[in-house]
């Protein structure tokens, strides 16, 4: 996610599960043939997370902290959410498998506007100010995908033309670590492009994980064709259709000068104070802050009826700004290096 504008898209997708593929090398590609997807005329479909809504807020079955966790972004400078989700995975409370850069596709059609070293950049930028503020148990960025997907002219998923990269082969491997009970979770703020081309590696572990995606219909699904590769064969959730963050409220940015002084926190601050945060606000992270905190998503309901999506007042801002300065105010989070009281 990195801009402040963003363009729905209206159509209804499905997901849809498919249990058997073969991949075949051609030219540094990998062109999927997906083979009995088909029984007579019924095609195999994904049942939905199944959602409830508690006293502590909405619950989705088989997600919790106890599931691994891959975390998967263009921008890292605009949002405050990859900076939570480290202090997590610092404090021990989650398992963080994987950081995966993905190119931000805006205008791709043209020759992209944004180059993957940029986003890369971005990234390494953000684990140096981290780890200067005693923060560990943070994987080193990899690759994702620098292209994105285009619709064969066949119209058929299972004809697109993809490439592998260390982020897609990561998200296959660490899917089939998973199981159906114990899911990799998939918190995706950028394209879905990484994700697709995993699916298109090897389609069998979309009984293995769930997709957590952030604006799908709109910025961050720029790469429209990984978007409907996904959300037809992956288990999806949504937040933001039809609206973002400006249309849920308004944060403080004063809050931010609670926390401590150190490098992360310090652009955090700096982040919090600009007209980008006042439009991304809490970024990419309400699913990321929900699963560490029920109370942050209220509620939940069916999305063309294969996806759940979360409408615009089952988000609790109040929630989300309470646990995400609890978190990065504990001094457990930068446990390697005392704080500087003098800055």
């Amino acid at each position: 996610m990195g801009a402040a504008s963003f363009a729905v898209l209206e159509r209804g997708l499905s997901i849809v599960y498919l249990e058997s593929a073969m991949c075949r090398h051609k030219a540094g590609q990998m062109t999927a043939t997906l083979l009995a997807i088909l029984l007579g005329s019924t095609a195999s479909r994904a049942i939905p997370p199944k959602v409830r809504v508690t006293a502590k807020g909405l619950e989705v079955e088989r997600v919790s902290t106890e599931c691994p966790i891959i975390y998967d972004n263009d921008w890292w400078s605009d949002i405050p959410d990859d900076a939570y989700l480290w202090a997590k995975a610092s404090l021990g409370q989650c398992d963080l498998r994987a950081n995966i850069v993905s190119r931000d596709m805006w205008e791709w059609r043209k020759g992209y506007k944004f180059s993957m070293d940029q986003c890369m950049k971005q990234c390494r930028t953000l684990l140096q100010q981290a780890r200067a503020s005693g923060l560990r148990s943070i994987p080193d960025p990899i690759a994702g995908s620098s292209q994105a997907l285009q619709r064969p002219a066949s119209g058929r998923i299972a004809d697109t033309k993809f490439q592998r990269t260390p982020g897609s082969d990561c998200i296959v491997a660490e899917a089939k670590k998973a199981t159906p009970a114990k899911p990799l979770l998939v918190f995706c703020g950028g394209p879905c492009t990484t994700v697709a081309c995993a699916y298109l590696t090897d389609p069998s572990i979309a009984k293995r994980m769930i997709v957590f995606q952030i604006d799908g219909g709109g910025y961050n699904g720029k790469d429209s064709w990984s978007w409907q590769i996904v959300q037809q064969h992956c288990v999806f959730a949504n937040w933001a259709h039809g609206y973002f963050w400006p249309k849920v409220g308004k944060w403080d940015p004063k809050r931010f000068d609670s926390l401590p002084r150190n490098p992360l926190c310090d652009a955090l601050r700096k982040y919090a104070r600009t007209g980008l945060a006042a439009a991304n606000q809490w970024g990419d992270g309400p699913w990321i802050l929900w699963l560490f905190d029920r109370r942050c998503l209220t509620s939940a309901k069916l999305w063309n009826k294969t996806a759940i999506t979360v409408p615009k007042e089952g988000t609790n801002l109040k929630a989300m700004a309470d646990e995400f300065f609890k978190t990065m105010a504990d001094p457990a989070v930068y446990r390697s290096v005392k704080p500087d009281t003098k800055r």
